[in-house]
């Protein structure tokens, strides 16, 4: 398993502040923005990988270094596949403490947006990163996670076998499942990253029509994508 502790970032104030829409010169927006500064400070983004070559392929499951996923969509998305990169990425357990330590729905507000943004710094940064490391265009790089998109495609339960797939991630990021394995802190992603010709995110297979989070429209079905 491979950490990454050290993830820069440049926080962009203005689009933070068109995205919230909060004014830090209002009133109500001036211990935000001061909470906002200090969060900012704090951050620390984070990623775990491990490399993975495909054991076995089969049409409704598939085995990562004698570890076997249940999921026909991933199966699928992997047929051609030999080698993948498990992994987790988060904001970090410096804003979700910060967050659990605020009262008022603002602050709140604005610490669940940093979260978002720290966590999609992390994400860019393990693909770069893999990029850089294994020869791969970071745009090539698609992904599934347990959990995402309707229930069927790939079982939330899973995460515990991606987990122990990667070795102790609370340890090395300080992510943790809890008992209904729901990653904490919550703006956390997991699962794996393939190299493939045509992009593919799990939201494909999502019939959630207002889903904020939403990266793609729903199609019913996961296409093989090849490398």
């Amino acid at each position: 398993m491979t950490i990454l502790d050290n993830i820069p970032f440049d926080f962009d104030a203005e689009a933070f502040q068109r995205t919230t829409h909060i004014d830090p010169s209002a009133p109500a927006g001036r211990h935000t923005a001061r909470l906002i500064a200090q969060a900012v400070a704090a951050a620390r983004p984070k990623a775990v990988y491990r490399a993975c070559y495909v054991d076995e392929h089969g049409d409704e499951s598939i085995e990562l270094e004698g570890t076997r996923f249940s999921s026909a969509a991933l199966a699928q998305n992997l047929a051609e596949v030999e080698r993948v990169f498990a992994y987790v990425a988060t904001c970090g357990n410096e804003l979700e403490e910060m967050q659990h330590a605020e009262q008022d729905a603002l602050s709140q507000y604005a610490l669940d947006g940093l979260k978002e943004m720290f966590l999609r710094t992390a994400v860019e940064y393990l693909k770069q990163h893999l990029a850089a490391e294994f020869g791969i265009e970071a745009d090539a790089l698609s992904s599934m996670n347990p959990g995402s998109g309707n229930r069927n495609v790939w079982p939330i339960g899973q995460q515990k076998l991606l987990f122990g797939l990667l070795g102790d991630v609370e340890a090395s990021i300080g992510v943790r499942l809890n008992d209904s394995f729901l990653m904490v802190p919550n703006k956390t992603v997991s699962g794996i990253l393939f190299p493939s010709s045509v992009p593919f995110v799990s939201c494909q297979l999502c019939t959630r029509e207002h889903c904020p989070l939403r990266r793609a429209a729903y199609t019913g079905i996961a296409e093989p994508v090849g490398h």
